[in-house]
């Protein structure tokens, strides 16, 4: 990739962060609206750092061989005196570690120290971010990493843990203490571009991940060697600007979907930006991994998605993933509700499974309904880029508050969905699917937390994943609660 597309490239972005720090006289404080009970997974944590060296165990007991550490990252401090922010998205990350060893938990919680994090707690106010918040007297903005919040996900590479964001550069973490030590840079000319927080492990232990450029329609692919350094970039050009937060990979394809939910206005926010055109086709880009040249392109029906299941290629050329799919009205105005504490509106997200087909054509071959809405899909990692038969999911929605409270387990085969519901006081977060000793897809272990709203604790549990009908086999407690996280990784040991 050339100086001058990178250059571009920040350009447009650094455009597009400053709009959402704009003043606006008229903007209402948010700070010290009364809170329903479920609003606890939407406050600021106790404290910036957490820390305990062992957790309380309620039930059950650790399953031999399960050891590893287990990390999260979300949105957590969303307000700063008496300013709260508009979107959920736009809260300074925190990430959690949760070390499993001997049969017992520690945690450790930290924020991720970006540039915007520590200009936040230098002026004691929120000072710029935003994906859909106006920030009032914003600080000046050097580029995207002046509004970075390092807030979505985590991933373990070349012996650090990078906190990641979308917009901007990932943060380096150390992977005991959480300690930020800064951006992430992949080489002089990539300094500060987009790095998106869903990157895909390969069978190989190749990395691949993108960085999206709405306004300029484009892509920025990285290949990462299994050591942690680069192995190449390159830009994909002509990509509708549909807001693309994930996309899946086969054997021998990476998939990318731009929905239908486009940047086509001005606005004072990124958000904003974007409108849902339910008419609008999603469009669909398909890269051979070998030849990132060779590129085949689809349409599917008008939806939008953030999270694909798995994905693989058959030998006559046919394409096969899933995602949870729906529309725009969560992203939009349900993010925003949960922090005034108003139950959002129905925005129904179906578990769906897409073809595209060797001859050009492309369909969805089936919705799932049931038990919905169903987010945050994970399978098992050894079956990365070929058919899977189980997909795992939280899904079961209630009519009085926002969120999931249930785990489930799908099976592909044959239709079948297994359940555990945590109840309805309580969040079921992601789930991670990890590998046990046993040949079999589903011999393993789903490693989660809960936040239990009308106890007022966050839990980590574990279930098998052959069985999660009978409930988690171990379920630990921590001494205070977490705001409600995005996304997690698991490193073995």
């Amino acid at each position: 990739m050339t100086n001058l597309s990178r250059r571009h490239m920040l350009q447009g972005l650094t455009a597009l962060s400053g709009m959402a720090a704009v003043s606006s006289p008229a903007l209402a404080k948010l700070a010290g609206t009364p809170q329903p009970d479920w609003a606890l997974g939407w406050r600021n944590p106790t404290k910036h750092s957490l820390g305990t060296p062992q957790l309380k165990l309620v039930s059950g007991t650790m399953p031999k061989g399960l050891s590893g550490t287990f990390y999260r990252n979300g949105p957590a401090v969303f307000e700063r005196s008496g300013f709260r922010m508009n979107h959920w998205f736009d809260g300074d990350g925190m990430v959690q570690r949760f070390h499993m060893s001997a049969g017992s938990v520690s945690h450790t919680g930290r924020m991720v120290e970006t540039e915007l994090y520590l200009n936040n707690e230098k002026e004691g106010r929120i000072t710029g971010g935003g994906f859909g918040t106006v920030v009032p007297n914003p600080a000046p903005m050097k580029g995207p990493d002046s509004v970075n919040q390092g807030n979505t996900s985590v991933l373990p590479i070349g012996g650090e843990l990078l906190a990641l964001w979308e917009g901007g550069s990932a943060h380096r973490l150390d992977q005991v203490t959480l300690e930020t030590k800064g951006p992430k840079s992949w080489g002089n000319d990539l300094q500060g571009m987009p790095f998106s927080a869903h990157p895909k492990v390969d069978v190989d232990g190749t990395i691949w991940n993108f960085g999206q450029d709405v306004f300029g329609k484009q892509l920025v692919l990285y290949r990462i060697k299994p050591s942690g350094e680069l192995h190449s970039v390159k830009l994909i050009k002509d990509v509708p600007g549909g807001m693309i937060h994930d996309f899946c990979i086969t054997d021998r394809h990476l998939i990318f979907v731009a929905p239908s939910f486009r940047a086509v206005r001005n606005s004072d926010t990124y958000l904003g930006r974007f409108k849902y055109q339910k008419d609008a086709a999603q469009h669909v880009v398909v890269l051979e991994k070998d030849d990132l040249t060779a590129r085949r392109d689809f349409e599917l029906p008008p939806g939008f998605q953030f999270h694909y299941g798995n994905a693989y290629t058959e030998a006559n050329g046919d394409i096969h993933f899933s995602v949870c799919t729906g529309d725009d009205r969560f992203v939009t105005q349900g993010a925003k509700d949960v922090l005034r504490g108003k139950v959002p509106a129905d925005s129904p997200v179906n578990l769906c499974h897409a073809l595209l087909k060797a001859d050009g054509s492309a369909k969805i071959t089936e919705t799932i309904s049931e038990m919905a809405d169903h987010e945050f899909p994970q399978f098992n990692p050894r079956f990365v880029g070929r058919k899977a038969r189980y997909l795992y999911t939280v899904g079961r929605s209630h009519k009085n508050r926002p969120g999931q409270s249930a785990v489930l387990k799908h099976d592909l085969q044959t239709g079948d969905i297994q359940s555990h519901d945590y109840g309805a006081k309580t969040f079921a977060e992601e789930h991670l699917f990890v590998p046990g000793s046993g040949s079999a897809e589903d011999a393993g272990w789903l490693v989660g937390t809960t936040l239990d709203y009308g106890a007022k604790v966050t839990r980590l549990n574990v279930l098998d994943a052959r069985n999660i009908s009978d409930g988690p086999v171990a379920v630990f407690e921590l001494p205070y609660t977490l705001p409600l996280g995005f996304h997690g990784t698991w490193m073995q040991g």
